[in-house]
């Protein structure tokens, strides 16, 4: 008895419904991008270092998304394929900060059985017969599963060269004792000093995270000569300790005199404003423990300046700023804060105009501590329209926390709300 294995699909119309499955993928690209991204960055701890991590996750994500989608359509043979320049720096970035490969091919692994499962239910919209279904299902999974093969060779390849590479250019003993003490794996003052030629002990320091877009290359001189400036100023006994923590990013620690009280403005003083460096710097510290410590605080001040709305757009942030460490807080979790803003706001988060003007008003509102006439004589509007904006705002009248909604609108200032995710 024969069986008959025919496909229930001539070529010209498989191809005709891979392009409109390629193409259902496409329209929701963002969408689909932003839930991915999300996905791997919850799920794999080593992949959520700092929010300048994260958007490059974001771009190869979007970057491994958008070309399968362009082999589904156009029938694209990998051999005539470039790997996108977004996945090649990720894994060269990852192998920078010695994530290990694990965490990078686990990533792909995930993504791809997102990625199936929309193509999956991509397909179970079409109006085919059931063996056509299972054919398009079986043409999608095997894109999917022989693209990832490909592109994990290749970067994976690219991360084991980054990571010889820079584990052999970037002083690695340095590199490694003060890792090692950031880790809490070494407590040896004398020990450190002996190789880094830093002193860790009784002179104060303060640590700073320099950072750029542009390559370590083009960036490196401008971030030694920026040391040196800030050694000067803050009258350094000794010189200024600077590591590299990737190609764009450099952890440095300058030395001040006692009673010197290095701020943001002085760094703001010394940077150079046609460059392109960003700077974020912690409070003065001393030892071991001070060490860390200023190290840790240059660190969220850096999350500060790349997720806070109000200081994107500036050059130097430091930790002791009014509210800096406060945001810092809010920032290690974004989505979950944006989320609660959005639960306690309601229809104050939305972004029309006049959401906007009720945000203004409820400021004014509970920093006069409820006062209505108070309220309306800083607005320099009536008491009537006050109490119609408040109530317009609560019509269920439900009692509102006012040190929660204060919260909520200072968050939504620096972090806005976010926007909910749709179902996919």
């Amino acid at each position: 008895m024969s069986v008959d294995t025919a496909s229930p699909l001539e070529p010209a119309a498989k191809r005709r419904l891979l392009v409109d499955v390629a193409r259902a993928l496409d329209t929701r690209l963002t969408e689909i991008v932003d839930e991915m991204t999300d996905l791997l960055a919850e799920s794999i701890r080593e992949l959520r270092p700092d929010p300048q991590m994260i958007e490059m996750l974001r771009a190869s994500v979007e970057g491994n998304v958008a070309t399968i989608c362009h082999i589904l359509a156009n029938d694209i043979a990998l051999s005539n394929l470039q790997p996108t320049t977004a996945a090649v720096e990720y894994a060269q970035r990852l192998a920078q900060r010695d994530v290990p490969i694990s965490a990078l091919t686990r990533a792909y692994y995930l993504g791809q059985s997102m990625f199936l499962r929309l193509g999956i239910d991509a397909v179970e919209g079409m109006a085919v017969r059931e063996e056509e279904r299972i054919e398009l299902v079986r043409a999608v999974a095997d894109v999917v599963h022989r693209y990832i093969d490909w592109i994990l060779q290749y970067v994976s390849e690219v991360h084991e060269l980054e990571r010889r590479r820079w584990n052999g250019g970037r002083g690695a003993v340095l590199a490694n004792t003060v890792d090692r003490l950031l880790r809490g794996e070494s407590r040896d003052p004398a020990r450190f000093e002996s190789d880094t030629g830093f002193s860790l002990g009784s002179a104060p320091f303060v640590a700073l995270v320099v950072w750029s877009e542009e390559a370590a290359g083009s960036t490196a001189a401008a971030v030694r000569s920026l040391a040196q400036r800030l050694a000067t100023r803050w009258r350094a006994p000794r010189p200024p300790l600077i590591v590299a923590e990737d190609s764009s990013t450099t952890w440095v620690w300058v030395p001040t005199a006692p009673g010197v009280a290095p701020s943001a403005a002085d760094v703001d003083a010394e940077i150079d404003v046609d460059g392109e460096l960003r700077v974020s710097l912690g409070d003065v510290g001393v030892g071991v423990e001070g060490f860390r410590t200023s190290h840790a605080q240059a660190l969220d001040a850096r999350m500060v300046a790349l997720v806070s709305l109000q200081h994107q757009g500036r050059t130097v942030v430091g930790y002791t700023e009014p509210a800096v460490s406060l945001l810092a807080m809010f920032a290690r979790d974004l989505p979950a804060t944006q989320r609660w803003v959005r639960s306690v706001l309601g229809p104050l988060a939305r972004t029309d105009e006049h959401a906007h003007t009720l945000r203004a008003t409820f400021r004014a509102y509970y920093a006069a501590g409820s006062n209505i006439t108070q309220t309306a004589s800083d607005l320099g509007i009536h008491r009537n329209t006050v109490r119609r904006r408040v109530a317009s705002a609560n019509p269920n009248q439900q009692p509102r926390d006012a040190l929660e909604m204060s919260m909520a609108l200072r968050l939504y200032d620096a972090f806005g709300a976010g926007t909910p995710p749709r179902p996919l």
